[in-house]
């Protein structure tokens, strides 16, 4: 099936957004161009992880594992001229475009042209797997709009920058079906459909070329031109099914301008809501890392996510449901018992890419932890669970506490992949270390509630912070510090990466004070031109060598560093700098370009405008520390 495809003078994404505006329910999600075409609508998928509908051409199969080609495909998933979905109106002035949120979080389009202007509203149906645009146009008389069709369904190409296990290739093929007020659009491979209906004052769906549809409507009595476009998307039922369930974004304060750090939060707590913690059925939920890119689940990059709801919204029950229903998707179907999480899974809980690292073995402790921290309760576990759900949770974690990679040097965890998905250099990462010394600090008050007493958490509290010191402590340029990396046998490497984010909040986590000598002079070194994870620029922070530019997840260290240190002007630097980057939903890229501002990759990405919003809230998972500028 060919895709309809337009040019526009504004390039691939018009309105002067840096990313398409996404909308979603927690069980379909959307994205949407700068002129409100429909770039894709998904779902997760019990057999195939991700389905959607879209326009862009397929991931070439022969280029897998080549970066640069991946970087490529994920460019044109936010190409306008890939829209499965256009409305047309004639002479359009292009850089008139104008799109943003509304007060409700909503997706808004204004667009004008000779003769006309047309406004556009999108939302998502509550409880059902469909969203709405509405058109309104008010133009003279023989002024013609052609809503254009022209998409099919597939499966997400997750196409990886580091490749371990690729999907196998699959043949997908659409048909489309058209009736006066709707297409329908089946991919029998996939055992899924699509529907676009329209409601308007005049016109039908009439085919085109090549599985194409449109629908042309023409102004003529003085009144506004109305379209109300519904797309719905149904793969197969999750075993199990129930009645699905969405949860609202709760009110965030916004009295700032777009960009400000409250923007950022509530774009984030919106995003993740409505389109990574995603209802897979049974009273669980997958949250994935992006719901275009790679809609696959990171125990990390989750834990960061569920962390920002719950500091968002402590109180308020739809919202931290969202984070038990993650909870049981992590431990049940999420998880195999007797084997390590994967460093990727797909939302149906089968792993993907096939590599173990060790932090990723300690998220779904913290995450489990800080649940039964905010809302005083342990939620049903996998499965209903028994009546006890502490008991449930205590066998749950003693299994997996009981298997963690520790190493003979003083306990330590080793891992063969660093928490930026390349092959560690040497066995042991500090973050990884604190991190660890942080979940046994978390869980500890609750061993006797667990049944846990003999796993002597309180005891590994202790202990950690003179193991990890003994065995980081190396001298830097600013004087001794912590290693990145060390093998435990005096053999260290200097380096700090973006993905490393328990190293810069060890003293907010209560690790160490926040003018400890070693951690100061990390940071130090962490934000020079000494650490290779440096970017150099006048948008320059930390970056990091698995992908080139400054790393938001980098800006985010460095603001609670500054804050630590009580650094007021260099945590305003570091906002006034973010808040240039950030879209206007609020989020934020994987990296930019030092120099220019300008987003290098991952349009689509939660972590980063998760953490700002944890460093909004003033909640890193210890407790609440009073940040705020």
């Amino acid at each position: 099936m060919n895709a309809q495809t337009r040019t526009t003078a504004a390039g691939a994404l018009s309105a002067g957004l840096p990313k398409p505006l996404d909308l979603g329910n927690g069980l379909v999600v959307g994205s949407f161009g700068g002129d409100g075409s429909w770039l894709s609508l998904g779902a997760p998928h019990p057999v195939h992880g991700f389905v959607e509908m879209l326009a862009a051409p397929p991931f070439d199969e022969e280029q897998r594992g080549d970066p640069a080609a991946a970087r490529r495909y994920r460019e044109q998933l936010t190409e306008e001229r890939f829209a499965f979905l256009h409305l047309d109106l004639p002479d359009e002035q292009v850089p008139e475009r104008r799109a943003d949120l509304d007060s409700e979080g909503r997706p808004v389009w204004r667009r004008t042209g000779r003769g006309w202007s047309c406004s556009a509203t999108a939302w998502a149906l509550p409880h059902q797997a469909a969203l709405v645009q509405r058109y309104v146009i008010e133009a003279t008389p023989d002024v013609r709009a052609v809503l254009r069709f022209g998409g099919r369904l597939d499966r997400s190409a997750l196409a990886e920058i580091t490749e371990v296990n690729p999907p196998a290739p699959l043949a997908v093929d659409s048909d489309v079906e058209v009736s006066p007020g709707e297409l329908t659009v089946s991919a029998p491979v996939l055992a899924t459909s699509a529907r676009v209906a329209v409601h308007a004052t005049a016109g039908r769906w009439m085919p085109d070329a090549d599985g194409a549809a449109q629908w042309a409507i023409t102004a003529g009595d003085g009144k506004p031109l109305e379209i109300t476009v519904t797309v719905s998307l149904a793969p197969p039922p999750w075993p199990g099914d129930h009645l699905r369930t969405t949860a609202a974004a709760p009110r965030i304060n916004q009295t700032d301008a777009p960009g400000t750090l409250e923007h950022i939060a509530a774009g984030a707590v919106r995003y993740v809501l409505g389109c990574t913690a995603l209802d897979v059925g049974e009273g669980e939920r997958t949250i994935l890392t992006d719901h275009r890119l790679l809609p696959l689940s990171w125990t990390r990059d989750a834990y960061y996510q569920a962390l920002l709801l719950l500091c968002a919204a402590p109180d308020d029950h739809g919202v931290t449901d969202v984070v038990a229903a993650h909870l049981r998707w992590l431990w049940g179907r999420g998880r195999t018992p007797g084997a390590p999480w994967m460093r990727s899974h797909l939302p149906d809980g089968r792993p993907k890419d096939l590599a173990v690292q060790a932090d990723q073995q300690l998220y779904p402790l913290l995450e489990l932890a800080d649940y039964r921290r905010v809302t005083g309760q342990w939620p049903t576990g996998p499965g209903n669970g028994g009546t006890d759900a502490a008991q449930q949770w205590g066998e749950l974690i003693a299994e997996v506490w009981q298997g963690l990679p520790r190493d003979g040097h003083d306990g330590l965890l080793a891992g063969a992949e660093n928490p930026a998905d390349d092959p560690s250099e040497l066995p042991f990462t500090l973050s990884t270390q604190i991190l660890y010394w942080h979940t046994a600090s978390q869980l500890a008050p609750f061993s006797a509630e667990l049944g846990l007493d003999t796993l002597r958490l309180a005891q590994t509290a202790q202990d950690l912070p003179g193991a990890i010191t003994r065995a980081f402590t190396c001298e830097g340029p600013f004087g001794p510090q912590w290693a990145y990396e060390t093998d435990g046998s005096g053999r260290h490497r200097l380096y700090h990466d973006a993905n490393d984010l328990p190293t810069a909040l060890a003293p907010a986590w209560g690790f160490c004070a926040p003018d400890d000598k070693q951690w100061t002079a990390t940071m130090r070194f962490a934000f020079s031109p000494h650490n290779a994870g440096h970017v150099a620029g006048h948008y320059g922070g930390l970056g990091s060598a698995h992908t080139p530019g400054t790393w938001t997840l980098g800006d985010a260290q460095e603001l609670a560093v500054a804050r630590t240190m009580t650094d007021t002007a260099r945590a305003r630097a570091v906002l006034q700098r973010i808040g240039q980057v950030a879209g206007a939903d609020g989020l934020l890229p994987e990296t930019y370009h030092a120099d220019s501002g300008q987003w290098l990759a991952r349009h689509w990405f939660a972590w980063p405008a998760a953490v700002f919003g944890i460093l909004h809230f003033g909640i890193t998972g210890g407790g609440h520390n009073g940040w705020r500028i």
